[in-house]
């Protein structure tokens, strides 16, 4: 059975090596999408012909840049080659998704979908190495982040919303197509667009089996593993001044509020000013705010 107004997107870019397993378990799901769209960033190695090897099937679209575009630039392209109205689930190329993602997913959005308000519903993770064997059996438990937590000002600190775990509806993906900077995730901007003047659900499944490997693009920076040595080193610079602590996030924070000044109410633009207020305060003040906010 396919799933009518749902568009699978996939980025793809040297991703021979994990690529068959993604697409094959998406095959597998228990229902299927109106259309699975990929976009290859000029691959170099064997992803295309990989990748040809599936469009016989017809609800198969790929399409291969001339030129690379970049990660954000090349996700955007292709979530705008979906059809209009179609909501859209996103996947990573060297993923695996459980049979039930598409189905699970799809059942959510349905609850919250009104048509007019950007919604997004997201779910837990298990974590893989790449040899399919799990490193963590949930991403959530291994970060200790409590989904019933999440709101926008804890989202300011650092996005916890993944975007291989996530379905968008059409209002949401028109909020996609008009990010107009490929400094950010298209996660963590859909991510306080949905905590703020937009809606949100989230399962608590593990829905994706998510590569954790040296190649990884989409996992935040916040979770990225560095070891004893380089943690030592980022408190060593982070005390000292060297490096701004939360530096990427105050930048997200303004581009953010300048965006959508007119769509926040004012309770949230207080949250979102107060957070950048933050900037200058030394490295221990705004762990401690920090703490506050999620607790």
């Amino acid at each position: 059975m396919h799933q009518k107004n749902v568009s699978v997107i996939i980025t793809s870019f040297n991703g021979s090596k994990y690529i068959k397993k993604q697409m094959d378990s998406i095959f597998k799901q228990s229902i299927m999408p109106e259309e699975i769209i990929i976009c290859d960033d000029h691959s170099s190695d064997e992803t295309i012909t990989l990748l040809k090897s599936y469009t016989s099937n017809d609800i198969l679209k790929l399409y291969v840049n001339d030129k690379q575009l970049g990660v954000v630039e090349n996700f955007k392209k292709a979530a705008k080659m979906a059809r209009q109205g179609n909501q859209l689930i996103f996947a990573d190329q060297d993923d695996i998704w459980t049979p039930q993602k598409l189905q699970k997913l799809t059942d959510a959005m349905q609850l919250i979908d009104d048509n007019i308000t950007p919604a997004l519903v997201y779910s837990d993770l298990a974590v893989i190495d790449k040899n399919d064997d799990i490193i963590y059996e949930s991403f959530w438990g291994k970060q200790k982040i409590r989904p019933e937590k999440i709101n926008l000002a804890t989202l300011l600190y650092g996005n916890v919303v993944t975007g291989c775990t996530m379905i968008i509806n059409y209002p949401m993906a028109e909020e996609l197509f008009c990010i107009d900077t490929i400094d950010y995730l298209h996660d963590e901007w859909l991510s306080l667009i949905a905590y703020s003047f937009g809606k949100v659900d989230f399962l608590n499944e593990k829905l994706v089996l998510y590569r954790e490997h040296e190649n990884n693009v989409t996992l935040s920076e916040n979770y990225k593993p560095l070891g004893i040595i380089n943690n030592i080193k980022t408190e060593i610079d982070y005390l000292s001044g060297k490096r701004k602590f939360l530096a990427r996030q105050f930048d997200l924070a303004k581009e953010f509020l300048s965006k959508y000044h007119s769509k926040l109410n004012a309770a949230q633009i207080n949250i979102i000013e107060n957070f950048i207020k933050q900037e200058n305060d030394n490295y221990l003040l705004k762990r401690i705010k920090r703490r506050i906010t999620y607790s």
